[in-house]
């Protein structure tokens, strides 16, 4: 009777979850451009309102960014054979796990 590794359960939805990632930074970066449309009510868009909007546009995809950075990170510490298999799906799973629940704080 084979035993199955608890800690791999559910890890091969791990390009579902990045797919889910990127459409949830494309709703992030909506509800943002909203949320900011919103604010400028019609008023002409000064030089302020222009930085403060920039920067709340930039801050989105800055968490997907770090999280691709650590998912390279680790596919090349697999490739020199000091990182497992096993480890790197564990980790590449809950990375995508944790940018969904980083984009809904973001959003929310």
């Amino acid at each position: 009777m084979e035993r199955r590794d608890r800690a791999l359960r559910g890890t091969a939805a791990a390009p579902e979850m990045w797919g889910a990632v990127y459409m949830m930074l494309v709703f992030a970066l909506v509800a943002r451009g909203l949320h900011a449309w919103e604010k400028l009510a019609g008023k002409p868009l000064g030089w302020q309102d222009a930085i403060a909007l920039g920067v709340d546009l930039l801050i989105c995809p800055a968490p997907l960014l770090a999280g691709i950075a650590f998912q390279r990170l680790l596919k090349s510490e697999v490739s020199k054979s000091l990182l497992s298999q096993r480890t790197y799906k564990i980790c590449n799973f809950w990375i995508a796990q944790l940018l969904i629940f980083v984009y809904i704080a973001l959003v929310l």
